[in-house]
């Protein structure tokens, strides 16, 4: 079926349930099979849905409706006069509402079984919880709705849908019409379209999706407008239809021609400069034509879109560069609350609940009008805007605040009316909040016009909603605000041209994140002149660079700003070199979430890890911390005291790489380099056959481990000839001749100082062969793991220079380094691959603060280090990786409570009690680092 086709038939379905007495029992089998059948086409046999299905608490009992298969949705269904908010009492005196109920049985179902969906109903209310976010609002939408809401249920089919939002999956659907329709247009220009070719088309598609949402929303007046007017062209004649179209659309009614067409004369003025100025309209073709107006215009109702979601997919769809890169994607509703809820939205947000439980009417009514005030008069700035995500769902939720102003003054009106006998006379202007308020800075020439589009239609939508809380009915065109979205480089232009600091409230955006080695010549030098060419800014992420300019345009202002930015700006070594001179001016963190992965939805979900930072100059109380325990877990919230910028309830230090431990512990170094083309490294096959050929060169083969092969097991092979003289290799032609090939491999190189070491092939670029046992740490590791796996290697195995060793350390420095408090700091300081930890000697071992110890405490920590290794033996095959997944922690108790006995020791000898709060461990660690830092200054 059509999306009309569909509509129509929910439409039915509610007219008819909507006028039925349904009873829980009887009727709810027939309610959801025509629901499934007529709606959206879902076979409901037995294989696809289960009526009564049985369920063993401490009682049988029985689940309403359930749909096995990939993603199975649990359905509790209650009689119309249930309220589904409400607890009731349940046969074993506990009291739960319809949910708790359903998710009772839900958690005794067998793994397999487990829903992803829970669906609570009564037959006039629908509510649909998602599982893998347990904790967050349901979507809830009434039957009256249905003819709308219908895409959310398309859970109930057994394929993958990533949203339930019904506005989610109308915008994706929107885009990928426009995107059909973008690429049929585009084979007009041939095989190499110009860049002023694809910004002609771009346009054309922004006006046409304005249009077809116009003319769904009722802001063209006369039904179908846009369609009729065009349905009779000939397709040759619909480039010179719609160049009419558009110069009438940005034509005041009363400077329009006398003697104007009624076809063109019946369409208002838009204004608002989205149809100023003459585009280039290819020609349409039979096939483009029917694209247009049937399949993308008139069998779509594009009323509903979510303009959050569709400017980011209108953009992602026509952006050819974008598509490449990830197909249609957007950044998620829930990801762009989770920056503007703490900056700016909870508070206020608490200001209307606090006016709305206010017993006097009039006192009631001023706050509200007051409230209303203040909203229209904060302004918002974006500069790195993109197709102005941030800046239209921030724009969605002030007016939806400001409706609900509006609400109580409506309310409380009537009352002081009903008493007064006055008449009061509402009309547009009772909406204050204005897209007037928000401001954006982009690069890019067409994500400045869909965000421009996507403003526009969301002050239409939300307009539409006051019309039907205040009861005015007004033309909504021609627009009357203007978006401010200025095109420029936000790096490289003053912002006060755009709004003035002293007039603006929150900064707020998502600037894009790359790599200090990834960035060109251009980028690099961009970021030194806004560091002012402060010291290590050209190893600092392209985003640094937006925190800074943030920085000095706040100065002297209470401005609040919030980034997402890549986790990288607050590990390691880039820590001091950002956060330091933005300390130094006075810029204190509000609130932050630590590393997690942010989701958007593309067809290949882009890997990001990221943290969100909230700053401002002025010091603000109540610090939330959002803290995640792997980075797709949900966040749990934390009010902190300070938050310092490794994003911890702690001290305001800055750790910059040392060259010598803090403390007076042993030298921690890197494994061998190489720098041999591969020609000294084998796989076990390949040493075996060089062996059979030639096996004098035994003695010169050592294992060769690095991060992969330390906690996987399969070491590789090395040939170390360091040491080898003339007597040694004479016999060993096949040895020579890979000397020979690595000398000509560092001949070859582009470096320099690589070319040099070709005087000395026999040796590595490091070398570093420890004579004892060595303690090994990987340098690279799962986020996922509790601890960083330590080992013992014994002499004869070689290290590359993937993991950091320390040449015959002692078991006292592999128990305090296998500790969760050296794991803690870890965490909080090293930087990150990814989201893997990356542990590094200058800013990790170097900086580490180690307890000065007692010979009992130091005994203690060495016989609990044992331990930790006896345990390991009791389970010989398993790997590292695998002993220290923590999906296995439970195949593996005793080293897992040898652990605890080592954390236990390693805290006794700081003489901290922490019960294992890794919060207060890093408090401690950071004060007792701040306080041996400044001993060492002394020294």
């Amino acid at each position: 079926m059509t999306p009309v086709q569909r509509r129509k038939a929910a439409t039915a379905f509610r007219d008819k349930w909507q006028n039925a007495d349904p009873g829980e029992k009887q009727h709810t089998q027939q309610f959801w099979t025509e629901l499934m059948n007529r709606i959206l086409e879902i076979a409901t046999d037995s294989d696809h849905i289960q009526f009564e299905k049985p369920v063993f608490l401490d009682h049988q009992s029985y689940i309403d409706a359930y749909i096995p298969g990939p993603h199975p949705v649990l359905i509790e269904q209650k009689g119309p006069f249930v309220d589904l908010g409400k607890k009731e009492r349940q046969s074993d005196g506990s009291y739960l509402n319809p949910y708790e109920q359903a998710k009772r049985y839900a958690d005794w179902l067998p793994k397999s079984e487990k829903p992803d969906y829970i669906i609570v109903s009564n037959f006039r209310e629908f509510r649909i919880y998602d599982q893998e976010n347990p904790k967050g609002e349901p979507v809830i939408f009434h039957l009256k709705d249905l003819p709308k809401q219908y895409p959310s249920l398309r859970i109930l089919s057994s394929e993958t849908i990533s949203d339930i939002d019904a506005s989610v999956l109308v915008s994706k659907e929107a885009a990928r019409l426009i995107g059909k329709l973008y690429d049929a247009l585009l084979k007009a220009y041939g095989d190499q379209p110009t860049s002023y070719d694809l910004e002609q088309l771009n346009k054309l598609c922004t006006r046409l999706v304005f249009c077809m949402y116009a003319e769904d929303a009722g802001l063209f007046g006369e039904e179908e407008a846009f369609f009729d007017y065009l349905k009779d062209a000939a397709p040759e004649d619909m480039n010179e239809d719609l160049s009419r179209l558009f110069k009438v659309l940005d034509t005041p009614v009363a400077k329009r021609p006398r003697f104007l067409s009624p076809r063109l004369a019946r369409f208002p003025y838009v204004n608002g400069a989205l149809f100023s100025g003459e585009i280039e309209i290819p020609p349409f073709s039979e096939e483009t034509k029917r694209m247009l107006l049937y399949d993308t215009a008139h069998h779509f109702d594009w009323k509903d879109i979510s303009p959050t979601v569709f400017g980011a997919l209108f953009e992602s769809t026509l952006n050819p560069e974008l598509r490449r890169s990830s197909g249609m994607h957007y950044t998620s509703v829930e990801s762009i609350h989770k920056l503007i809820d703490p900056l700016f939205l909870d508070d206020l947000k608490a200001e209307l609940e606090e006016i709305r439980q206010l017993k006097q009417v009039n006192v009631r009514n001023r706050r509200a009008e007051l409230f209303q005030k203040k909203l229209a008069g904060l302004r918002f700035l974006d500069p790195a805007c993109g197709s102005g995500n941030f800046l239209t769902e921030s724009y969605i939720c002030l007016r939806r605040l400001e409706n609900e102003a509006i609400k109580l003054q409506l309310t409380d009106k009537k009352l002081v009316q009903a008493v007064n006998k006055l008449q009061m006379v509402l009309d547009a202007d009772v909406i204050k909040v204005s897209i007037q308020q928000f401001y954006g800075i982009e690069i890019n020439n067409f994500a400045v016009s869909v965000a421009t589009t996507a403003l526009y239609i969301a002050e239409a939508q939300l307009y539409e909603e006051t019309q039907e809380i205040a009861h005015f009915y007004d033309n909504f065109l021609p627009l009357h605000s203007y978006a401010h979205i200025h095109e420029g480089n936000a790096l490289t232009m003053d912002w006060n041209s755009v709004i003035p600091a002293s007039e603006l409230n929150y900064i707020m955006g998502n600037p894009p994140f790359l790599g200090a080695r990834n960035q060109s010549k251009e980028q690099k030098s961009q970021i030194q002149a806004v560091f002012q060419k402060a010291k290590n800014c050209g190893n600092v992420d392209l985003c640094a660079a937006w925190f800074k300019k943030a920085a000095d345009y706040m100065k002297d202002t209470s401005i609040h700003s919030a980034f997402v930015a890549t986790n990288s700006i607050c590990q390691g070594e880039q820590v001091a070199n950002i956060w330091y001179p933005l300390y130094a001016e006075g810029i204190r963190i509000n609130f932050a979430y630590d590393t997690f992965r942010w989701k958007n939805d593309s067809d290949e979900q882009a890997h990001v890890f990221c943290i969100i930072v909230g700053f401002s100059y002025a010091e603000t109380p109540g610090k939330l911390l959002f803290h995640h325990e792997n980075p797709d877990a949900h966040p749990i919230r934390q009010q902190a005291r300070n938050i310092n910028a490794y994003l911890s309830d702690a001290p305001d230090i800055f750790i910059y790489s040392r060259n010598k431990p803090l403390c007076a512990v042993p030298d921690m170094s890197v494994g061998n380099k190489p720098i041999d083309g591969g020609y000294y490294i084998f796989t076990e096959e390949e040493k075996q056959q060089f062996l059979k050929k030639e096996p004098g060169a035994k003695a010169y083969f050592h294992p060769f481990i690095g991060a992969k092969e330390f906690l996987h097991g399969n070491p590789r092979w090395i040939l170390y000839l360091g040491q080898a003289t003339w007597e040694d290799l004479k016999n060993l032609p096949m040895v020579r001749e890979r000397i020979r090939q690595v000398r000509d491999y560092r001949l070859a190189s582009r470096s320099a100082p690589t070319r040099k070491l070709a005087d000395h092939p026999q040796n590595y670029h490091i070398e570093n062969i420890p004579k004892g046992n060595s303690i090994v740490i990987p340098e690279v590791s799962s986020e996922r793991r509790r601890y960083i796996p330590v080992d013992f290697l014994e002499p004869g195995v070689l290290c590359s220079n993937l993991v950091k060793l320390i040449p015959e350390g002692s078991l006292y420095e592999f128990g305090v380094l296998q500790s969760q408090i050296h794991n803690a700091w870890m965490r909080a300081v090293a930087g990150r691959l990814k989201g893997d930890y990356r542990y590094s000697i200058g800013i990790v071992y170097n900086n580490f603060p180690w307890p000065a110890v007692t010979p009992e405490q130091r005994k203690r920590v060495e016989n609990a280090a044992q331990d930790v290794l006896e345990a390991r033996k009791h389970n010989p095959s398993a790997t590292l990786a695998e002993l220290y997944d923590p999906d296995n922690s439970l195949f593996f108790p005793e080293l897992m409570e040898a652990h605890q006995r080592l954390d236990q020791a390693v805290e006794a000898a700081y003489g901290w009690r922490t019960n294992g709060d890794e919060e207060k461990i890093l408090q401690y660690l950071f004060r007792l680092y701040d306080k041996l830092e400044q001993q060492d200054k002394l020294t």
